[in-house]
């Protein structure tokens, strides 16, 4: 198996890929990141890969779409109406299992690399953005960082203290998982690092190692797309 993990922003100089070979299991190969990448690369790599996470919201809450469609409500003083607008059923889990909130992607900056991930799974012929068909997953690599007991906070950023906390990340993946063989030039990029982190994600997806919607969830998830978390403290293999 081929996985790929996809730090997406919504322009190429701040995306990046993750290529891992999973086929030799005493040999798990991270292949070079990939940087800047466009739709075109993006198409090529996933064309290649068995199975895909992209870091980015799949989809936007339904009481948003509903009310953008359509809006009706005359007052703003109601906080649950206000909270439905602004996050996912998949959020709103999240927050609950690690008490990390993913950005809003109704009401952040996030929104825009939602649109180009909308757009990548319009060319790929995606309908249900849950991860129901084994080819797509949505991922967080904070709150896999935070299932696998890793350190989530503060690794982000071209700093110096971020570059060495990438660093010290890196060398508990390698503890954790001593097959797996990976540059040290990963930790050079915070695009790079959590490229590396869905990729490692995807690979626990494929193998139903994450956190999935439960029956009920999942009409609502097929639509407004569904984080996968890892179950907790459970590697990849």
């Amino acid at each position: 198996m081929l996985t790929l993990g996809i730090d997406l922003s919504s322009q190429p100089k701040d995306t990046a890929a993750c290529l891992i070979d999973w086929r030799d299991p005493g040999h798990v190969v991270v292949r070079t990141a990939a940087t800047q990448c466009d739709d075109n690369a993006l198409d090529m790599f996933i064309r290649e890969a068995n199975a895909s996470g992209i870091d980015a919201p799949l989809g936007w809450p339904v009481a948003f779409t509903a009310a953008v469609g359509n809006w009706t409500a005359t007052t703003w003083d109601d906080r649950d109406f206000q909270k439905s607008l602004r996050l996912r059923l998949t959020d709103i889990e999240v927050h609950a299992l690690t008490k990390l909130t993913p950005l809003s992607v109704s009401t952040d900056r996030i929104g825009l690399p939602a649109m180009r991930a909308m757009a990548l799974l319009a060319r790929h012929g995606v309908t249900d953005r849950s991860g129901g068909d084994g080819r797509f997953f949505e991922v967080y690599p904070a709150g896999s960082l935070k299932q696998w007991g890793l350190r989530c906070r503060a690794y982000k950023g071209p700093e110096k203290a971020a570059i060495a906390t990438r660093r010290a990340l890196l060398a508990e993946l390698r503890k954790a998982m001593p097959v797996l063989q990976v540059d040290a030039s990963y930790a050079q990029s915070d695009h790079a690092f959590d490229a590396l982190i869905a990729s490692l994600t995807t690979r626990a997806a494929a193998l139903g190692q994450t956190l999935g919607p439960s029956p009920e969830q999942r009409p609502v998830a097929k639509r407004e797309g569904w984080i996968h978390l890892p179950q907790s403290s459970v590697w990849p293999e």
